[in-house]
């Protein structure tokens, strides 16, 4: 049986407070992109979310040994994400934060934080679902290469099947993902930005 995402996750948390650094990356893989998109929802500039988001996983890194996460990993690190966001704007406007007289439209962006939390859960749901409806080898070729990264040849062992095979397949995925996500056009910004991330644009 495979393991469920929650309980990856605990091994993965588990294996990062011994200093696995490929613990790190299993963690960085499954939420970057979704951090980038909570980022954007504040800060819509694509290179910094880049660097804000990657900031969060130093951190991560950094407090390692006495991290501790009450909640899921994935609010823990949003919460991380949307804060440096604000602090971000707090040391780049003459207006700090709490005076929202002195910057209405700042106050707007806090005060949409539910609707983007919703518009969020959206864009998750509609990625799990498009990756839920690859063909099965499509599939589980994807998910080896992004969710485990396994090489194509370590794919190709434990699969029997050929490098060529694993590299139409990954192939494949990208497309009829791509194509899946299209349709959420009300999601656009945000789903252009994390696609880049997945496929490397």
């Amino acid at each position: 049986m495979e393991p469920t995402t929650d309980q990856s996750e605990k091994q993965w948390l588990a294996d990062l407070r011994q200093g696995d650094a490929a613990a790190l990356r299993r963690i960085f893989d499954r939420h970057y992109p979704l951090l980038l998109s909570d980022i954007y929802r504040y800060l819509p500039d694509e290179d910094t979310c880049k660097d804000l988001a990657q900031e969060v996983f130093v951190e991560l890194w950094r407090k390692r040994s006495t991290l501790e996460i009450h909640s899921s990993l994935r609010a823990y690190l949003r919460r991380a994400a949307i804060n440096r966001a604000l602090n971000y704007l707090k040391a780049n406007r003459r207006t700090v934060l709490d005076d929202p007289a002195g910057r209405p439209e700042l106050a707007d962006v806090l005060a949409v934080d539910t609707q983007a939390e919703s518009e969020q859960d959206s864009l998750e749901a509609a990625l799990h679902q498009a990756i839920s409806q690859l063909p099965e080898k499509c599939r589980l070729v994807f998910s080896l290469s992004r969710f485990e990264h396994l090489s194509h040849r370590e794919i190709s062992t434990r699969l029997g099947i050929s490098v060529k095979t694993i590299e139409n397949q990954i192939t494949k995925a990208m497309r009829l993902l791509r194509e899946a996500m299209i349709k959420h056009t009300h999601l656009s910004p945000v789903v252009i930005l994390l696609l880049k991330w997945w496929w490397g644009g």
